[in-house]
This record gives structure tokens, sequence and C-alpha cells, in this order.
């Protein structure tokens, strides 16, 4: 008896020591399906339509479109983070349970960026811009017809190098010009400028998940891999990721050295914290953001409220920001909302999330509307990376224009669709809102926000 219960205690330890072995001796230079998802550093073509849907019955009146920059460079303080990561690199030994190639990769890994390469465009990032303009000038010929001319197609971008950067290159390919003098956000455009008085203490729930069994897990098993005798903080695996997943959006096959220490498993995790990061500052975890992407909707419904009434107006309006911006406008439509929210401690029942950064936000995400006209009939429909979105109260894709304006009139009439937090405050007060305006606009486009 006493061995026979011994021999049932052994058959699963072996078991489970037999997979951890397996899964320590997968080699990721031979893999050739890796991973693709890397919340807000995904790249665009991983998750963006893979086939054009248009409507050939139709004509295109107008093409609303709400773009965040493309592929960019690491800011500053992930560069610093980045290149700290020599130090593993060097001190990498036959400890480590790499395969070989994988191990060679890392003992060779070279970081050539400096600080003067923040956040800048890079040669991914110009590919998806020339690339976006070609395609929807091909497959909406109905708006990109004429000669690029200010009075027909509205642009605005926000200051920052990247965002200019895209509109310049998109406008290239969809028009065949150079656009030099993008027009650029100021106090009086409250379209672009979705950044609140925002509190400063961290989100609960991601700071939670940060200190989870799911993150610890991470934290052991990299770690292990690398054959180290402690393990490793939160902030050196955070920049073994953004190294591994700012050089895969830049190369799109490449195989980075330091994607290698992370299982598949792994990067679940790790796309689940900054999904929970973006959940709450962005996203439907504060009902407060869908107040701050009321003025975007409200330009989209307007635009296209003139120009089912009147056929006037531009044929093409383009705006170039960031993913923050996006974000707003994809919550105030209603898209992507689960039933349940994301929390520290729903990862496992939340696999199956609408709310995945990876599709929502990815380097060149964007939402685009369509107007058209079908056989005397007004109707829009939303895309989502190029992707069209069901409405669901409606059940529709192609959906009756005259659906949509009444579902949004209320939303855009509401006085609380706009950034004055007191539309009836007196002069005084309007004034120093003004200056908080002006000055939150300062900061949201000053710092980092990818």
């Amino acid at each position: 008896m006493y061995y026979k219960m011994k021999f049932i205690v052994i058959i699963p330890l072996l078991i489970i020591f037999n997979c951890i072995k397996c899964e320590l001796e997968k080699c990721f230079h031979h893999d050739d399906h890796p991973f693709q998802f890397f919340a807000s550093k995904t790249a665009y073509s991983y998750v963006s339509s893979k086939q054009n849907y248009t409507q050939s019955n139709c004509k295109t009146l107008q093409l609303w479109l709400l773009c965040r920059h493309g592929t960019r460079n690491p800011g500053s303080d992930t560069i610093d983070k980045i290149s700290n990561l020599n130090e593993y690199k060097n001190n990498l030994t036959n400890n480590s349970n790499l395969c070989k190639e994988d191990f060679e990769a890392i003992k060779t890994w070279i970081f050539n960026l400096t600080e003067k390469d923040e956040d800048k465009l890079n040669s991914q990032g110009v590919n998806d811009l020339l690339s976006l303009g070609s395609r929807l000038q091909s497959l909406y010929k109905d708006i990109f017809n004429q000669p690029y001319n200010p009075k027909i197609y509205r642009v605005l971008s926000s200051p920052k190098e990247r965002s200019k950067d895209s509109a310049f290159y998109f406008l290239k390919s969809a028009f065949n010009v150079n656009v030099t003098d993008i027009p650029l956000i100021n106090s009086d455009d409250i379209k672009l400028n979705i950044s609140k008085f925002e509190n400063e203490h961290d989100n609960e729930e991601f700071k939670k998940f940060r200190y989870s069994i799911h993150m610890q897990e991470v934290i052991v098993r990299v770690s292990k891999i690398l054959g180290l005798d402690r393990n490793l903080t939160y902030n050196t695996i955070k920049a073994m990721y953004d190294s591994c997943r700012f050089e895969r959006s830049v190369n799109l096959n490449s195989h980075p050295a330091w994607c290698a220490v992370f299982s598949q498993k792994d990067l679940e995790v790790l796309e689940y914290v900054e999904d929970l990061n973006y959940y709450y500052l962005n996203g439907y975890g504060d009902s407060y953001n869908e107040r701050l992407g009321c003025p975007i909707v409200k330009d989209l419904m307007n635009n296209f409220k003139y120009k089912s009434q009147t056929q006037l107006g531009p044929k093409g309006v383009f705006y170039f920001g960031h993913s923050s911006n996006v974000f707003s406008a994809i919550v105030r439509l209603g898209f992507a909302r689960d039933t349940s929210p994301l929390l520290s401690s729903n990862f496992e029942d939340m696999r199956d999330r609408k709310w995945k950064t990876s599709y929502l936000s990815p380097f060149t995400s964007n939402l685009m509307a369509v107007l058209y006209e079908c056989h005397g009939v007004k109707k829009v429909t939303f895309f989502i990376n190029e992707i069209p979105m069901t409405v669901e109260k409606y059940g529709c894709t192609l959906c009756p224009w005259k659906l949509i304006e009444n579902m949004f009139d209320p939303i855009i009439s509401s006085p609380s669709c706009t950034f004055d937090e007191n539309s009836s405050a007196s002069s005084v007060s309007r004034t120093m809102n003004l200056f908080f305006f002006t000055y939150s606009l300062y900061i949201f486009f000053y710092f980092n926000y990818s």
C-alpha cells in the first residue's frame, strides 16, 4: 500500500516536471507563428482587416477618419530602461534554460536607439500611413476623386511630430501630394483634446494585478528561463517586454531576442496588465470617459448631418492624434463594451473580452465612419481598424442614417457634451475653465500619450 501511494504521488510530479521542462525547451527562434498581440504596441497589420468591405451599390458621400499615429520608437524613459538590459545580456550564462539559438540572440543583441530617437515615427510607421492612404484611396473613389484641397478635405493633427508626420504620409499616399502645412489643434479645438483633470493616484485594479499570482508566475518563469538565482523585478520584466514588442512592431516577421524569455501565457498576462490600465484611464472603467469622447463624436455626427441634409461640407474629414483619442470615441459610440468589468481578479474569466487594446488601439489604430447613399437612402457604417462594427441596438453594420442620428442626437445635444465643467458659470469661472482647458491640452500632448 505504501509503495502504491508513493507511486501515485510521483506520477503527477513527473508530469508537472516534464511539462515545465518541455516549456523551457521550446525554442522561440524556430516558432513559425509567434504571439502577435502586444496591447497598444501591436503592429497594425496583425489585427486590421484582411479583406475589403465596400458597398458596391452605394455612393460614398463622406468619409470621417480618426487615426492614431503610425508605429513609433519608444519614449526616452523606455529607451533608458531597454538599454539597461545590457546588464542581463552580458551576465547571461549557461545556467539559462534557453535553447542555443535564443541564447545566442540575447548574447548578440544590440540596441541602437538613443534619446534623440524618442517617440519618432519609424520606417514601419511611414509604411503604415502610406498603406492606409493608398488602401482608402482605392476603396473610396467617390471621396478621393479630386486633388487635395483644404476646402474639400478637412485635416487636423495633434502638434506631436509623430502625428503630424502620420498626416503627411497619409495625404501623400491618398492624394500624391506633399502637404507640409498640416493644420494643428489649438485652444479653440476640443475635438482632439480628451484629457481630463486626471487623478494622480494609481489605478487600483491595475496596481493589484501587477502583484497578482499571475504576474508573479511570469516573474518566476522568466527568471528561471534566464537561469537566475533571484527573481527579476516587474520593471525589468517590463523592459524586456517593451524591447520585444517595439522591435516586433518595426520588423513584423522578426524574432526579437527578448521575446524568447516569454511564454504565450506570459504575454497574455502582460497584455491584460495594459488592458486594465486603459480600461480605467480611457475606457468603460470610468464613466467620465464617455463624456470625454462626446465632442469628437459630436463632430462626426454634425458632419454627417450637414452632408445628408445639404450635400455640402467636406468629402473627407481626417484627424490624426493618439490612442486616447481613439479610445474615447470608441467608448462614446459604445463599441467593445463587455458585460462584466475588467478586474484584477477575473483575468481567466475575461480571456474572450471585447476590451482588448491589441485590437482596439494598435499602432495606426483608427475609427472610421462612412456615410453612403444607397438607392436614395442615407446609410452609415462604423469601422475600427477597417473592420465594420455592428451597432448592437439595431443589429446592423450598414445602418440607416436616420436611426443613428436619432440614437445620438440626445447625447450630442446634451449640455454635458463639452469639456466646460460648468456651462452656467460666471465669466470669471469661464476664464478659469479656459485656462485649465488650454493647460490640460498642453499637458495632454506634451507627455507621452501613445
